[in-house]
């Protein structure tokens, strides 16, 4: 994880400088008997030098989940979910590094040590407290007022209307603003809080006339964030009277509440979202509270059309896919062309979901109920599906210009996928659409893919399938003997520098290994996990299942060297083949100087034999 590497880190509210931070990091890792974590959460039993159970992440009946004391690591052979213990409580409660670490070091009686706090962070903390206090009685006011007063049986009339049960009125703690202009300011003032507090929290605004309340006359929808806390509120307007109220208000931004870092109904959608590690996205509250009134419990609502990386991360956590149900209209099909791409960025399975005629989520599932809705989550499109469809759409395709522009458009989104065989695939199916030579549309996407900044060039994406190649097993097998044996990886660093990885997430756990090194650490995997992303650490977690019996470790990396310069070559001749025979099909020269190369390539893959 990215923070781990700063200087100073938070974690709620103390400040811990980072040699301090390193030392209380150590403590809790060599203090949590991973066994005794895990088995809080899953029932184990000893088979072998292992402990087994279902695994949490995933549904399964036959247990495939692996904890390995000695290694001090889990691992799931099903849906292969791995890494250390604070992985583990990161991805069972849905939270940060550093509440993992408060929450392991509260479990094991360790001290969190913190730096005195400045004053200002001292009164920092205090409007914290008072901001989520007074929203706690804010919504038990309009919780009152839903089901206490005359105004109330209205509210419940509009919902009732809307399909929402008494049931999911609780779930979500749904209340009610009176009309008045100082119902909720004169309630909480005899609780003890200020006007000046409730318009810190965004539940009041200062007029000319005085402070009055800002939300009147709505049904009231608290916004939690992921751990239950009040945040902020969001209000639908009752009664319509005048053109110039908007029908839906939201807590303007504060520093505690933050649409960004939020997904309404995250903290009651949880639970089914890590069952199903799927979770439906709308755009607002609403929809998100008609989905669960019919039984799709996994939805959360996004609060607009802006969906965010800090979204996109806070998901990734709990699910392995997401899918889109945005508006059908004009600014909801854009807003879903850019949300794919930000879901993709942080290792998400993306589809989106086309509600039929124009209609919201909302109203879709009260008019024809659970089952179609099912269906329309079934047929959901592939993300780059959707966004070469929306592109399509947006371009006038049936003359040559169209089709150019739409082309241009599309192949960045094809930058994003994952291996060549994805991207051959959406390029042929493309070709077919506009009835463009599927070649011309592979040269094009080629030389951009050379170009872009992220310099992860085709020839060099990983291809996942499900037998491992020979070059994905050694890519594995000499990480697996440089972290046993810590003193090869540096012996031998400039010839693997050479060669390489062919997947970057091994690349990735070898530039952490070197930096744990280079920091003069000696026992360097065990601390490898917190620091990798989550798709590495999982590839962490899989190598480190392996067992191979001791051996001559020096061999063993020269073969695995070998074996990794063999598959960069025979990329790199693929590659120079297939720019050749385009050259040839264009009549282009450059053939030659493709076809020279290619043979110079062949001849240096013979002298690996």
């Amino acid at each position: 994880m990215n923070i781990i590497n700063q200087m100073v880190f938070e974690v709620t509210g103390a400040i811990i400088m980072s040699g301090m931070f390193d030392d209380f990091k150590e403590q809790v890792r060599s203090q949590a008997n991973i066994v005794e974590i895990i088995s809080e959460y899953v029932p184990l039993k000893k088979r072998g030098g292992s402990f087994w159970g279902c695994c949490p992440f995933h549904g399964e009946k036959t247990p495939s989940f692996s904890v390995t004391p000695d290694k001090n690591f889990f691992y799931c052979y099903g849906c292969h979910v791995g890494g250390d213990v604070f992985t583990f409580v990161m991805k069972m409660e849905n939270c940060t590094f550093p509440e993992a670490l408060k929450l392991l070091a509260n479990k094991l009686g360790i001290a969190v040590p913190e730096k005195e706090k400045t004053k200002a962070e001292l009164e920092r903390e205090k409007q914290a407290k008072q901001v989520i206090a007074a929203n706690e009685l804010a919504t038990r006011f309009f919780q009152a007022c839903l089901t206490k007063t005359d105004y109330g049986i209205k509210a419940q009339e509009y919902l009732t209307g809307r399909g929402i049960t008494p049931e999911i009125i609780e779930r979500f703690s749904i209340g009610v603003a009176l009309p008045n202009y100082n119902a909720l300011l004169s309630a909480l003032g005899k609780r003890g809080c200020s006007a000046g507090l409730l318009v810190q929290a965004g539940l009041a605004v200062n007029y000319d006339r005085g402070p009055m309340d800002k939300f009147r006359g709505r049904v009231m929808i608290p916004i939690q964030d992921p751990r239950g806390h009040v945040v902020g509120f969001g209000g639908r307007i009752l009664e319509q009277n005048s053109q110039q109220m908007a029908k839906y208000m939201n807590t303007g931004e504060t520093e505690w509440f933050n649409k960004r870092t939020l997904l309404f109904g995250m903290n009651v959608a949880l639970k089914e979202i890590k069952k199903r590690r799927q979770a439906v996205i709308v755009e607002g509250y609403m929809d998100a509270i008609s989905l669960h009134a019919a039984g799709i419990d996994w939805a959360v609502a996004s609060m607009g059309t802006a969906f965010a990386q800090e979204q996109a991360k806070l998901l990734a956590r709990a699910a392995d896919e997401v899918v889109f149900s945005y508006d059908s209209d004009a600014a909801g099909q854009r807003a879903t062309v850019r949300a794919v791409s930000i879901a993709k960025e942080v290792g998400l399975k993306v589809r989106v979901l086309i509600v039929p005629d124009g209609k919201d989520p909302d109203e879709f599932v009260r008019k024809h109920g659970k089952d179609a809705y099912l269906r329309l989550i079934e047929t959901a499109v592939s993300g780059i599906e959707f966004q070469m469809q929306y592109v399509i759409s947006q371009n006038n395709v049936s003359n040559l210009a169209g089709k150019v522009e739409a082309v241009s458009n599309i192949l960045p989104f094809l930058l994003e996928c994952k291996n060549e065989i994805e991207v051959a695939q959406h390029i042929k199916t493309l070709a077919q659409r506009l009835t463009i030579d599927e070649g011309l549309i592979m040269s094009e996407y080629r030389k951009l893919s050379r170009k872009n900044d992220r310099g992860e060039a085709v020839s060099k994406w990983q291809i996942q399938p499900n037998v491992l190649s020979a070059e994905d097993l050694a890519e594995q097998l000499l990480l697996y003997v440089i972290l046993k044996n810590t003193d090869l990886a540096l012996v031998y660093r400039d010839k693997i520098d050479s060669v390489g990885f062919m997947s970057k997430f091994r690349g990735e756990i070898y530039e952490g290994l070197l930096k744990q090194l280079d920091a003069g650490s000696k026992s360097a995997a065990d601390k490898l996990f917190t620091e990798l992303s989550n798709e590495a650490a999982t590839e962490l977690a899989q190598i480190m299942t392996k067992d191979l019996a001791e051996e001559n470790g020096e061999k063993l990396v020269d073969d695995c060297l070998r074996q990794m310069r063999r598959g960069a070559l025979e990329r790199s001749y693929e590659e120079h083949r297939l720019r050749a025979d385009e050259y040839e099909r264009l009549g282009d020269d450059r053939f030659l100087q493709e076809l020279a190369e290619s043979q110079k390539i062949k001849d240096e893959i013979k002298k690996l034999y």
